[in-house]
């Protein structure tokens, strides 16, 4: 079984603002899907895609507003999303960059599937979405492709517009907003959602880009491709949560699904998933910060001990000589 695919929490810069201006108040979206606000509060890390669809979704609900995937999308800033932004951003040509976003845009949204084709006279930039749980994730697609629209005036000027604009899903009951953000033709149930330009138009060099950057970021993205670790990468991100959570004491499986946006359920099926149940996976990260936090000798034992979660410096003792068959001191002592 195949876990959820994640996506940056950059992508929620500006998310509260935005649903505050459709006129609703964003405790009642996050509320009524039974996610932790926080969690959609910081750039760092990565959330579920399904929740930040559903996010998307109920805000358009509840604000009346169809297009409102489609106008966050747009507020969007394509350097939020860091070096994968930048190096599209100074890539030699507008295919090129193509080529970069469609290489390496799951290391920002796993979701995301990106490839870019000619036919004729035409350049297709096609956007696509893995299943998410939801029966259509309207509104996170169109929140895509005016994130790609938005990129796409960074690199050639903010009045520019393509030739149509191609979507899946069904024409909503108005398209005003699509026809205004886009000025292009915007056709719907098509075959796949694309921004379509001329072929000879994204052969053109951009303007801005620095050659050198380019290089050095493209260099960055493949190290990142390249040493990924082999194993679950959801059994990482949980444990980066767990590792967030252990300073504020000793969580539980509910704190760290809520921190994820997740819930309890869906936290405890990708635990299945990986073969680990929570309390081995939190008892080994524990381990894993005692190691690191060992090796720099500023660090106290009481120091330590508060950073893992524990109230007493005896107790980190006990459960580190059960991992390590050492005391912290003597560990200490021969890792020196």
């Amino acid at each position: 079984m195949q876990t959820a695919p994640m996506i940056s929490a950059s992508v929620t810069i500006g998310l509260p603002e935005a649903i505050k201006d459709a006129g609703i108040d964003s405790r009642k979206v996050f509320e009524s899907l039974d996610l932790d606000p926080a969690a959609f509060s910081r750039a760092e890390g990565f959330i579920p895609c399904s929740s930040f669809a559903r996010v998307l979704e109920v805000a358009a609900e509840l604000s009346g507003d169809g297009s409102f995937g489609l106008r966050f999308g747009a507020r969007a800033n394509p350097k939020n999303v860091g070096a994968l932004a930048y190096g599209v951003l100074n890539s030699p040509t507008l295919a090129a960059g193509f080529e970069i976003a469609a290489r390496y845009i799951h290391l920002h949204n796993e979701a995301a599937q990106v490839s870019f084709r000619e036919e004729k006279n035409c350049s297709y930039l096609c956007y696509g979405v893995k299943p998410l749980d939801l029966d259509e994730p309207r509104q996170f697609i169109e929140y895509g492709m005016a994130a790609a629209l938005n990129t796409l005036r960074f690199m050639v000027g903010s009045h520019w517009s393509p030739r149509e604009v191609h979507f899946a899903h069904e024409e909503p009951p108005t398209n005003s907003y699509h026809l205004q953000l886009f000025g292009a033709p915007v056709i719907f149930a098509c075959a796949i959602n694309a921004i379509v330009m001329e072929s000879e138009f994204c052969q053109r060099p951009i303007p801005a880009a620095d050659p050198n950057l380019f290089k050095v970021l493209n260099r960055y993205l493949e190290s990142i491709l390249s040493d990924a670790p082999k194993t679950d990468q959801r059994l990482e991100g949980i444990r980066r949560k767990i590792a967030e959570a252990i300073k504020a004491g000793n969580p539980n499986l509910g704190q760290v699904a809520k921190a994820m946006a997740l819930s309890p359920r869906t936290l405890q099926r990708q635990l299945d998933t990986c073969g680990i149940d929570f309390r081995s996976l939190l008892d080994d990260t524990r381990k894993r910060l005692a190691l690191v936090y060992l090796k720099d000798s500023e660090n106290t034992l009481t120091q330590i001990a508060f950073l893992l979660g524990y109230s007493e410096v005896s107790t980190f003792n006990r459960s580190f000589k059960r991992w390590t068959g050492k005391t912290p001191l003597h560990y200490r002592r021969r890792a020196a």
